[in-house]
């Protein structure tokens, strides 16, 4: 990625070089970071999954700090809907006209998506992205489609790219990264992942750190603030 180009709005900045938790060591925070490299170097979507807090969020924009990456940053809730994800409609200068939203915008410039609270949302809603990560493309509200990178150069081996714009055709960036942040459920409320969806992330477990006894403690800790969270739940059903 050609740091130079980044524009300097969209790439975090002054994240702190160490998260403000005890129970996380300097050794374990290396560690995710290199495994998040490795996984960006071989071009795979990562899921990072721990308890609630900032830490996972944390790691993702302290990835984009270090690498220099613009981002594009989504927090999914239950209200969240397919086209908070795609295109939205809006009014200028007296026309209606569909903008871009996050995850249309970091496909097409080569940005890290982060997508926080995967568990929060409706099931039905993201596999709206289910294409996108698994082949590179989406077809767009405004008729456009976004298009593979290899399968879009191929394409300009045997048209031009004004042939390629007519047909509508969008190349998505061999940079585009996606990044999902979410709790294990059952053991937190949340809705779990469909397997095919599942299937598109290298999961990654961002509970350890400090000593065994710590971890112990930090999970029964988890475990009852979730089972509590679920009976409040019920209660409000």
């Amino acid at each position: 990625v050609d740091a130079s180009a980044a524009d300097p709005l969209l790439v975090p900045a002054s994240v702190p070089r160490t998260p403000s938790f005890a129970e996380y060591s300097n050794d374990a925070v290396v560690r995710h970071l290199r495994w998040m490299v490795q996984k960006d170097l071989l071009g795979q979507d990562m899921f990072l999954i721990g308890p609630p807090g900032p830490f996972k969020r944390w790691l993702a924009f302290r990835f984009c700090e270090l690498l220099h990456r613009e981002c594009e940053f989504i927090p999914l809730t239950r209200d969240t809907t397919e086209s908070d994800l795609k295109q939205r409609r809006e009014i200028k200068s007296g026309s209606a006209l569909f903008t871009n939203l996050a995850p249309v915008n970091a496909a097409l410039h080569g940005r890290v998506l982060i997508l926080d609270g995967l568990e929060k949302c409706e099931r039905n809603v993201l596999p709206v992205l289910n294409n996108l990560l698994e082949n590179r493309e989406m077809m767009l509200e405004d008729g456009r489609m976004m298009v593979n990178p290899r399968r879009y150069d191929a394409l300009l081996e045997s048209h031009t790219r004004e042939e390629l714009d007519r047909l509508r055709l969008l190349r998505v960036h061999e940079n585009f990264r996606v990044i999902a942040l979410g709790v294990p459920t059952p053991l937190y409320p949340g809705n779990p992942l469909d397997p095919p969806l599942r299937s598109r992330f290298q999961s990654r477990d961002v509970w350890q750190g400090g000593s065994t006894a710590h971890k112990k403690a930090r999970l029964s800790r988890h475990v009852r603030e979730a089972m509590a969270a679920r009976e409040a739940s019920d209660e409000d059903t």
